[in-house]
């Protein structure tokens, strides 16, 4: 029997962690389950399909993706202005009856996404993601959560009793951070397994790398990721282009008082090829304002393409002597590939990975923090600390690979 699982919490490509989730995930499966196929949904197939061109040797296949329905986001809007709206209905919107028809077949769902269960993305696509969930289990097929960061939802109680009946139907429960683990066990599961992010496995692929970088590379790179969503952390326009200025300065820092050079990596591109959530755009923009001679920018700075993939991607990352970066799988692949790296840390995922592969914060940047002198003390600890996080990531990281491959062993237990 072929084993076919579904993919929630899941609906593009164009983040690159994302991305690594159906791979990690996919690839461990396939290891215990050779012949085991998955359904991702997706917003745009044919551009997830050039993106993993060999998807269907991984047994990936894509189906349509759907939506917010109308009237969560309503009832989203009037949760806000009503009080005790949500203690008499919470919305669960199933999954449209076009796309379960797709699902007869399956074996199980898997909910990835990493962080969907969170507050992160606001509590209409919380009940979104549990919906499709619930309406899944519905037909009596088992859903498994897989090395998620889940919450914390302390701010909104209301939400955080319905997740944790939500998630006591799961048939089992994966988390990639000790705090995630210690958090849902606190509230009262007991189904709940520490695992590493599947990404973590992923495999760099190797490619020609030599347009893209800059031409001049003297003593390494720096690989920096920086992401528009670290504008939320400043009030007002004035502030945030007080942000976005310290990163210019420090960026003509590097050049000016180093021997590195440095290349901007995008991780996660807007859906429709706007700016809106574009790492690419948002430091194109950023590369821009250096002010320093275009010979040297030409030398010394250069910006990767926004079309690489996540292996892609993962292969630049490791041809880095250091890496900063915000997004947090841009993070774990230069972890797992042994790159002293720094965290600028805009949500929880940031600090309990860090937490648990270092015992503490050392290598983290915590946003409201980010400035000009920061971020220069924290290239300062890279070069100080190089060849000790190089030794602890080559002790840890196949540790944590294999933690990561453990995810699956409450599916095969259950089926």
């Amino acid at each position: 029997m072929t084993n076919k699982y579904y993919f929630l919490g899941h609906e593009t490509l164009t983040n690159r962690g994302c991305e690594a989730l159906l791979r990690g995930i996919s690839s461990i499966i396939r290891e215990r389950q050779p012949t085991a196929e998955f359904l991702a949904p997706s917003f745009n197939i044919g551009n997830d399909q050039k993106q993993m061109i060999r998807s269907n040797e991984m047994g990936v296949s894509f189906i349509p993706a759907y939506h917010l329905p109308l009237y969560v986001r309503v009832w989203g809007r009037l949760d806000k202005i009503i009080p005790g709206l949500r203690h008499m209905w919470i919305p669960s919107p199933p999954i449209p009856k076009s796309v379960r028809k797709s699902l007869r077949d399956t074996t199980a769902g898997i909910m990835t996404g990493g962080d969907v269960l969170s507050l992160d993305y606001g509590i209409p696509s919380l009940v979104k993601f549990m919906g499709q969930a619930e309406s899944y289990m519905a037909d009596g097929r088992p859903m498994f959560l897989w090395a998620a960061s889940v919450g914390p939802f302390e701010s909104q109680p209301d939400v955080e009793k319905y997740v944790i009946r939500h998630l006591a139907t799961y048939s089992g429960i994966s988390v990639r951070e000790t705090s995630s683990r210690d958090y849902l066990e606190r509230l009262g599961l007991r189904n709940v397994k520490l695992v590493a992010d599947p990404a973590f496995v992923m495999i760099p692929e190797p490619w020609d790398i030599s347009d893209i970088l800059p031409t001049e590379l003297r003593e390494g790179l720096l690989g920096f990721n920086i992401s528009p969503l670290i504008k939320s952390f400043r009030n007002d326009d004035s502030h945030i282009l007080e942000m976005e200025t310290a990163v210019v300065e420090f960026l003509q820092d590097v050049i000016q008082r180093t021997n590195l050079s440095v290349v901007l990596i995008p991780h996660v591109d807007s859906v429709d090829g706007g700016e809106w959530n574009s790492d690419y755009l948002y430091m194109l923009r950023l590369i821009n304002r250096v002010d320093l001679p275009p010979a040297i920018i030409a030398a010394r700075i250069s910006l990767a393409p926004r079309n690489m993939n996540a292996v892609q991607t993962k292969y630049l990352i490791s041809q880095c002597r250091f890496f900063i970066g915000a997004r947090t799988h841009s993070t774990i692949a230069a972890w797992s590939t042994h790159v002293p790296t720094i965290s600028i840390a805009y949500s929880v995922k940031a600090i309990g990975l860090n937490t648990d592969l270092f015992g503490d914060l050392r290598y983290v940047l915590e946003t409201p923090t980010l400035s000009r002198e920061t971020l220069w003390e924290s290239l300062e600890k890279l070069y100080a600390d190089e060849q000790n996080i190089r030794i602890l990531l080559s002790q840890r990281i196949p540790e944590w690979q294999q933690r990561a491959r453990c995810a699956i062993d409450p599916i095969v237990t259950a089926l």
